[in-house]
Formats: C-alpha cells, sequence, structure tokens
C-alpha cells in the first residue's frame, strides 16, 4: 500500500540503557488494521499452524501453513531470545495522536508489544481484540482492560442490533471470548516454551494467559463492581463542589495525581499539577485564599446550573482551572509547545498547541470539578486519554454511554439501547461549555492577551455530539472481523 494515509504505524521503543535501545515498527492498515509487514522467505518450525495447534483453532493447515500470530511474531520473538541482563527498560509507545512512556519492567513492555501483535495478527480468537487495538492503550491496568474490553463488546453488540442481529446486553457470551483467547494465549505460550531456554529473555514474558485470565476474574469479582461505581449516581453526587464543608468529609484518603507540563521553544516550562480523590473522582486542591471575579457562580452562571449562589458562591469549573487560565493566558493559542501529561500508570506527550494542550487540562478539571452537569462524563476520567482524536471520541463515548445504559438499567425499565437519547445526553454538557465560554471571555484582559481564550472553543468537544452515519460505518468497518 503505497499512499501514507493508508497506513498507522505504532512505534515501540525499548531503550535500555544511554546507548542500547530497540524500536519495534508495526505498520497496519488504516481501516482494517491488518499488519503490512512483508512476507519472510521462510518461517521456522515453531510457526507452522500444526505445530502446538491451539485447540480452538478454527483454521485448516492446507489452507493455513503458518499460524497467523506466530508469523506476525517471528521477528519480535527472535529478539526476546537472546539473553538481556536488563530487567527494566524506558519504554516509549508512539501513536499518531500521542507518545506513552514509562519506565517498566521489561516483562510489562514486551507483553504489551506482543498484545498488540496478537490482535491485529489475523487470529479469528484474537480478531475480537482488534477495534481495542486501534485505540491501544499500553500498559493498561487490569481495571483499565476490564472498562476498555467491556465497552468495546457494547459497541459490538450495538452495532449488532444496528444490523438487526441479536445483542448481547446481558454480556452472557463475554466470559466465553475470553476462555477462547486464553486457550490462544496458553498455547502460544507453550509454542515459545519449545525455544526458550534458561538465560533468553524469553523466558520473562512466558506468562501470556495472565491477560486473558485476569479479564475473566474482574468481570465476576471487585473491578468489575469498581467499574459499575463510576457510574452509580449516588456515588456522583458524593464529589462535592468547590467550597463545600462536605468536600474533605467525603474524600477516600487516596488520590490520583495528574501534572501537566507546557515545555516552550524558548525553554520556559509552565507545570499545573492537579490531585483527585481515587473513588468519587473528585478534584482536591480547588482551596484557595482568593479567586478573580470570573470565577464566582453568578458570573455568566449556565442557564441549567443547580447550585445555589449563597451555597456555592465560586463556580467549581471555573475556580478549579482558574490557576491554569490565568498562567497561561497571556500565551498565544497557536503557540507550539510539548505538552506532557503525568499520571501514575504512565506519561503522554504531544507537540502541540497551546490551545489543545489547555483544552485538554481544562476538561480534566471540570468534568471532576464537583459541576452536577459535567459529572456524567467522569467515568472517562477513570480511563484517562488526553489529546483526544475525533475517532477516540466517537469510540470512547459511545462506549461509555452504552455502559451507563448496562449499569443503570437495575433501575430502569428501558435502557437506551438505540441511543435515541444520546444527543440529549450531551445537550446538557454543551450548555456548561457554551456558559463556560461566555465566562472566560469577562477576564480583563487586553486584546493581545486574549489569543488563547479565543480559541477554547475547541474543548467544546460534546457540543451537539451524536453518532452519525459515518461514525457508524467506520465502526462496522473497525469491527468487521470482530464480530461477523
Amino acid at each position: 500500500m503505497d499512499n501514507a494515509n493508508d497506513l498507522r504505524t505504532i512505534l515501540y521503543r525499548f531503550k535500555f540503557s544511554e546507548d542500547n535501545e530497540q524500536d519495534f515498527v508495526i505498520k497496519m492498515d488504516s481501516e482494517t488494521l491488518d499488519i503490512l509487514d512483508e512476507p519472510k522467505d521462510s518461517y521456522p518450525k515453531w510457526a507452522k499452524l500444526e505445530y502446538q495447534k491451539c485447540s480452538n483453532c478454527p483454521l485448516n493447515e492446507k489452507e493455513h501453513e503458518y499460524c497467523p500470530v506466530a508469523m506476525k511474531l517471528v521477528g519480535t520473538v527472535d529478539f526476546f531470545c537472546n539473553p538481556l541482563e536488563f530487567k527494566h527498560v524506558d519504554l516509549s509507545v508512539e501513536t499518531p495522536e500521542r507518545i506513552f512512556s514509562k519506565n517498566v519492567d521489561l516483562k510489562s513492555a514486551a507483553v504489551s508489544l506482543i498484545g498488540i501483535y496478537m490482535a491485529t495478527s489475523g487470529c479469528p480468537i484474537m480478531d475480537k481484540l482488534r477495534p481495542m487495538a486501534r485505540h491501544h492503550l499500553p500498559l493498561a491496568t487490569t481495571p483499565e482492560t476490564t472498562y476498555r474490553s467491556i465497552s468495546n463488546y457494547l459497541i459490538a453488540q450495538y452495532l449488532l442490533a444496528h444490523q438487526d442481529k441479536e445483542p448481547d446486553w446481558q454480556l452472557k457470551n463475554l466470559g466465553s471470548i475470553y476462555d477462547a483467547i486464553k486457550i490462544v494465549n496458553t498455547r502460544f505460550r507453550e509454542r515459545l516454551l519449545k525455544i526458550s531456554s534458561e538465560d533468553c529473555a524469553l523466558s520473562a514474558i512466558l506468562t501470556l494467559d495472565a491477560y486473558a485470565y485476569y479479564i475473566n476474574l474482574s468481570l465476576i469479582g471487585d473491578t468489575f463492581y469498581t467499574i459499575e461505581g463510576l457510574f452509580d449516581e449516588s456515588l456522583q453526587a458524593k464529589s462535592i463542589s468547590f467550597n463545600s464543608k462536605e468536600k474533605t468529609e467525603n474524600a477516600s484518603g487516596d488520590t490520583s495525581t495528574f501534572e501537566y507540563q507546557f515545555n516552550f521553544s524558548n525553554n520556559y516550562v509552565t507545570e499545573l499539577k492537579f490531585d483527585i480523590d481515587a473513588e468519587t473522582l473528585s478534584l482536591l486542591n480547588t482551596q484557595k485564599n482568593s479567586l478573580p471575579s470570573w470565577t464566582k457562580l453568578n458570573c455568566q452562571k449556565c442557564p441549567n446550573c443547580p447550585l445555589d449562589e449563597n451555597q456555592y458562591p465560586y463556580c467549581p469549573a471555573a475556580a478549579g482551572i482558574a490557576e491554569a487560565i490565568e498562567s497561561l493566558n497571556e500565551t498565544l493559542a497557536i503557540e507550539q509547545a510539548d505538552v506532557t501529561v503525568k499520571t501514575a500508570e504512565r506519561d503522554f506527550a504531544k507537540r502541540t498547541s497551546v490551545a489543545e494542550g489547555l483544552s485538554s487540562l481544562m476538561g480534566l478539571v471540570m468534568v471532576t470539578s464537583g459541576c452536577p452537569s459535567l459529572n456524567k462524563l467522569r467515568p472517562l476520567v477513570r480511563n484517562y486519554l488526553p489529546f483526544e482524536s475525533p475517532e477516540e471520541q466517537v469510540y470512547r463515548s459511545l462506549g461509555m454511554y452504552l455502559l451507563h445504559q448496562k449499569f443503570s438499567a437495575k433501575s430502569k425499565d428501558n435502557p437506551d439501547w438505540t441511543l435515541n437519547d444520546f444527543s440529549k445526553f450531551f445537550e446538557e454538557i454543551n450548555t456548561v461549555n457554551e456558559s463556560f465560554c461566555s465566562r472566560l471571555r469577562e477576564m480583563p484582559l487586553d486584546e493581545e492577551s486574549l489569543g488563547i481564550l479565543t480559541t477554547l472553543d475547541c474543548f467544546t468537544k460534546y457540543a451537539g455530539f451524536k453518532i452519525s452515519e459515518d461514525n457508524i460505518r467506520n465502526l462496522q468497518t473497525l469491527f468487521k472481523k470482530s464480530y461477523q
């Protein structure tokens, strides 16, 4: 495929030391996610389909001489068959949207790389994970993967229903999918055991079945109920707005920290750090001795705001974002910066405009600020993804909405599986976004300093948001090999 626009490239870089690194470049068709590597002249014996063939493999040896997973992983396995003295690695994963990075143990880094190869190899069993490979999250934790797996499955059910086929909204078949994946992982591990030795790095990554095992365990264990709690309206109600006396009382004591760094070409650096309660996902560090007048609740108050000005003198979203706005308000919106977002799970980085970086930051802070209207987006914070592309926005928002229907079905007679109220779901958010932009224009700035604010409408990603027929067609293409 000659057209670069038809390619999606993911670069895995393992940096073992200052002068020792190894790159793995994965080139995929941007629509089907088929890996576009050139066939090798020959493959090792262990790559043959009949060699430790999976008991649930539907492929025929006469038509498929080699296992599709093994064919894609030959080069990677060859590298890890060599002895490696390093136990940890600086891993960076570069995608078209952003760069992920973390210092991590070698096994976790290798399993993350192998996972994306397996999901896009063409194995009929692993194809169920192909859409998740399109929205790849390196080094995903068990709660993150469980959330992503369930929402991915629900999107597939929506597409089946859209084609007048029978959907599985009760997740009855989800466990069996991961049972099948576990068989593939286990059998592939047995392939590798045949060629591994005591001192090769490969021996450190022979736990591939752990992925499916933990997902299956999560579907019936505490992780599942933790995810369900993200959609619990009573829990969301505990997210107390700015200046509330109950805020400290409702904090769980566990925090998640998000640190944004803006690095400019003149070596000027702006750092902003936010602590969020790990259970309620509520912003913790908004208490300030003084706040600017534009943060008062009665300044361009949202028409749908339910807060009482006597009890809440300040808008929770405005109070939360005030420091960031005032530290960057003299910066031109189009100015470029290296924006890094540091979290406990991984770092995200992108060379982008200040406007996009600030918009990403604002989205995080506003959703966790305690604004009652924005609480419905809070589950997205648990699986945080800055610099979201339009395609990612559709996939993640649809998955979140369907999860909302799944978990609220216990108290609803008619969950909205057909997305009749999907646009309405975001109308309230749209109202907040529009009013907040009006609020920012109340800041006492001269015309030149207003640069960064003139494009802040870009953070209103959900304004008038809906799933179009084009979105549906793109998703159907993405899920084509996953759910027939």
